[in-house]
């Protein structure tokens, strides 16, 4: 998702100013970017792949009988 927005920003960077680059305009837009994204994206991303964990790897019976939390 970081990767993606980073990759976004710089596109739309370079073609709205493609003749003149403004390079530092561009660096701290995308670095501000994925900064944002990557702080709020965390717990989203963090969610999604114990989702996928869980249904690659289903919790066992044994598993949870022998759980700390009780």
């Amino acid at each position: 998702m970081t990767g993606g927005a980073l990759i976004a920003t710089l596109v739309i960077g370079v073609v709205t100013s493609y003749p003149d680059l403004a390079i530092f305009k561009l660096l701290v837009s995308t670095i501000g970017v994925t900064l944002f994204v990557g702080v709020l994206g965390y717990p989203i991303s963090y969610t999604s792949w114990l989702a996928v964990d869980l249904i690659m790897r289903p919790v066992e019976s044994g598993e949870i009988a022998n759980s700390p939390i009780e």
